[in-house]
């Protein structure tokens, strides 16, 4: 076995061509086509630096302008102006990056956990798991989700030249991870959550000394990118714009454990993943679940304290897979469909603990884990390729998650929408109809279903 090992990873990459390879037959959907399809700003060279001192949408065909709860991404615009350079309106350079910056991301999973545990084969089981996730599909098969890819990417790079730094003593790496963790700062927001979870990271193997002596250049690391995107943000955005009220933020707090919860249980057993609207879903939830989901997520958490010293990678992983959820509670509260993209960065700790895990069986029991560590990666696959053939178009799109949960408004009404958008009003009525019988509250539905009749 060892002589394969310096393949391990090729194969990581040949398990991403064959899982996503098909995703260059897909078209534009959701926002892709308000932001690059149809917006002018990634197509016009001259106007890249709007993407930098502007929110996020102003490279939207329907640019709303500042709105309470904002983002500022301007990384992925730039992405996306240079791919529009290969291809215009086409979307196979779009596709072409995504898929290169998923395998970026796969192998520094993978090179993460050999640094950490010095298994090449364990290290190779959780980095597929992370290849293969079908969750994951949003984030690197949806071209405009590829802000996560971009700030995992770069958050990652960090990581590893960090880690690199202490076990070679060359505290000159720690410049070009400050570097790249800046960049992946200005990818997404998210990587701030992170930021905890890196500072007290393990320590490479073979680079034991005491956390302590490690914590202030790491902090000096993290600290000025940190620094630098907030400011950024705060000037270009004319403060933080991540909530909208009070009451917004009490909703979010209601919906955080259930988020959690959730997220816990997609990550380790997914479903059959489809286009969610957690605001749809996670409405008519009951005390008692919202109750039952944070005994859930506080018995996990103290699991992996009294499995710190046994397992330390695998504890640790659960403090950097929570905290980036926290912000997607906001999400919850808003019409705005997604779930699987917040996954993208979290999912890359389940990664870590399972090899972790692995790692630390015997030879003989490795043995018996290596059919179930085949057929769960199989499994992970054909869920993948399933939900990559579902952003074929926005037909598929939506339908799929129609099928998936009929009562769920917000796919019949945005089918109804792109309907519209497309003129095609005759079409649009009934998905429109459906969609403000099942939410009558919400404007969007009946305001177009009223122009279309």
């Amino acid at each position: 076995m060892r002589s394969l090992e310096p393949w391990l990873p090729l194969a990581l990459a040949l398990l991403v061509a064959l899982a996503f390879g098909h995703r260059f037959e897909n078209d534009w959907v959701f926002d892709d086509e308000d932001v690059i399809r149809d917006g002018a700003l990634v197509h016009d060279p001259g106007r890249i630096l709007e993407a930098w001192t502007h929110h996020t949408l102003v490279a939207s065909r329907v640019d709303p302008g500042l709105q309470p709860v904002d983002t500022y991404r301007p990384l992925p615009i730039t992405s996306f102006a240079l791919d529009a350079q290969l291809s215009g309106r086409d979307p196979w350079a779009f596709h072409l990056t995504s898929l290169l910056l998923h395998l970026g991301c796969v192998l520094l999973v993978f090179a993460l956990a050999r640094l950490w545990l010095g298994a090449p084969w364990p290290a190779f089981y959780g980095a597929a798991v992370f290849a293969l996730h079908p969750w994951g599909v949003e984030a690197h098969v949806w071209i405009n989700g590829r802000s996560d890819p971009l700030a995992l990417l770069f958050g990652l790079g960090a990581m590893a030249l960090v880690l690199l730094a202490e076990r070679r003593g060359d505290r000159r790496l720690l410049v070009p991870a400050g570097l790249s963790l800046t960049l992946g700062l200005f990818a997404k927001e998210t990587l701030l959550l992170a930021l905890p979870a890196i500072l007290v990271m393990p320590a490479a193997r073979g680079g034991a000394s005491p956390l302590r002596d490690r914590l202030a250049p790491r902090l000096a690391c993290l600290a000025l990118p940190a620094a630098l995107y907030l400011g950024a943000r705060s000037w270009v955005l004319g403060g933080m714009r991540t909530h909208r009220d009070a009451d917004m933020l009490f909703e979010a707090g209601r919906n955080l454990p259930w988020l959690l919860f959730d997220a816990l249980r997609q990550a380790i057993a997914p479903s059959i993943p489809y286009l969610r609207s957690l605001r749809d879903e996670y409405a008519d939830l009951a005390p008692w679940q919202i109750g039952l989901a944070a005994v859930v997520v506080l018995a996990v958490c103290g699991l992996a304290w009294r499995a710190r010293a046994r397992a330390p990678l695998a504890a640790w992983s659960l403090l950097w897979f929570l905290p980036p959820l926290v912000p997607v509670a906001i999400i919850t509260t808003a019409l705005w469909p997604g779930f699987g993209r917040y996954l993208y960065l979290p999912v890359a700790g389940l990664a870590w603990a399972l090899a972790e895990l692995v790692a630390k069986l015997g030879p003989s029991r490795r043995a018996l884990v290596v059919p179930l560590a085949g057929a769960h990666l199989l499994a992970l696959g054909g869920l993948a390729w399933l939900y990559t053939a579902s952003f074929r178009d926005s037909a598929s799109l939506y339908g799929d998650a129609i099928a998936a949960r009929p009562e769920q408004p917000m796919a019949h009404g945005f089918w109804g929408l792109t309907l519209w958008d497309e003129r095609d009003a005759a079409a649009a009525i009934p998905p429109l109809a459906r969609a403000v019988e099942l939410d009558p509250g919400e404007h969007r539905y009946r305001i177009i279903l009223g122009r279309a009749l």
